[in-house]
């Protein structure tokens, strides 16, 4: 009888662990990232990071890269790139491009996030 109580017990406890395991994998995403200067010419980054579901694209660039940035958020330099007068960071998602700050857009699983240091035109 003790027997059978400590496998039902091992049991829990193995099915437990395991969803644990599967909360954890499911609160990860990846993203690739690539920072780059005049329209790609010069790639600085390109690479793929492990980060937490819904994470916010501020937040993530600023625990990954060397970045600084307004108090509102406005991306001034990264990786020791700075902006001018004339060249401004601008980025994209999937291609597409974004019209709200990096403090504001929350990154889904295998988005490409491209920011690129080009002419204001």
């Amino acid at each position: 009888m003790l027997k059978k109580i400590y496998l039902a017990l091992f049991a829990v406890f193995l099915l437990v662990g395991c969803q644990n395991a599967d909360q954890t994998r499911n609160d990860q995403i990846q993203v690739s990232i690539t920072i780059s200067v005049d329209h790609g010419a010069e790639i600085v980054v390109d690479e793929t990071v492990q980060i937490d579901n819904q994470a916010i694209l501020f937040d993530v660039l600023d625990e990954h890269y060397d970045i600084e940035a307004t108090p509102d958020g406005f991306i001034t330099a990264i990786e020791g790139i700075e902006q001018t007068d004339e060249d401004f960071w601008i980025y994209t998602v999937n291609e597409e491009d974004i019209y709200v700050g990096a403090k504001e857009y929350q990154l889904s699983d295998q988005d490409h996030v491209v920011f690129d240091l080009q002419k204001w035109e």
